[in-house]
């Protein structure tokens, strides 16, 4: 006699989901979303483990650079230390000046950038001559 029922597939869909959902609630990870809308690029991350001079936010090569870092803290079982590193690509349109962030009392970070509109538009590109001081001449 088998321990599963022979109509339930031990590693089916049912079983992958619910895996899923238990790590998805796991303490250690990070809860982030992303939001790029016309007018903003907008990131908010759920930062409850860490304070507000615990993150440092840059813009390099054309992303934004978001780090965490805490010293070991005590805490119910003995010791903690935690720290991560994120990376998101700079929509086109956002300048890298226009970055800015705020941390929620709940340990919400929102970091925005202010999106312009890319117009594109043909432009004339006059050729010049080099080497020849007369203008019209062939080439």
């Amino acid at each position: 006699m088998s321990l599963w029922p022979s109509n339930q597939n031990l590693f089916g869909d049912e079983v992958v989901l619910r895996s899923i959902d238990w790590l998805e609630n796991f303490p250690w990870r990070n809860e982030s979303s992303v939001n790029a809308e016309r007018d903003k690029f907008e990131i908010c991350m759920r930062l409850n483990d860490f304070k507000p001079e615990d993150i440092s936010i840059k813009t390099a090569d054309g992303y934004i650079v978001v780090k965490g870092q805490h010293e070991e803290k005590k805490d119910e079982y003995g010791f903690v230390s935690r720290q991560f590193v994120r990376r998101y690509a700079l929509p086109e349109g956002c300048r890298p000046e226009s970055v800015e962030s705020k941390v929620s009392p709940n340990g919400v970070l929102t970091i925005t950038a202010a999106r312009q509109p890319v117009i594109k538009r043909d432009i004339v590109i006059p050729v010049t001559h080099e080497g020849s001081s007369n203008p019209k001449s062939k080439l």
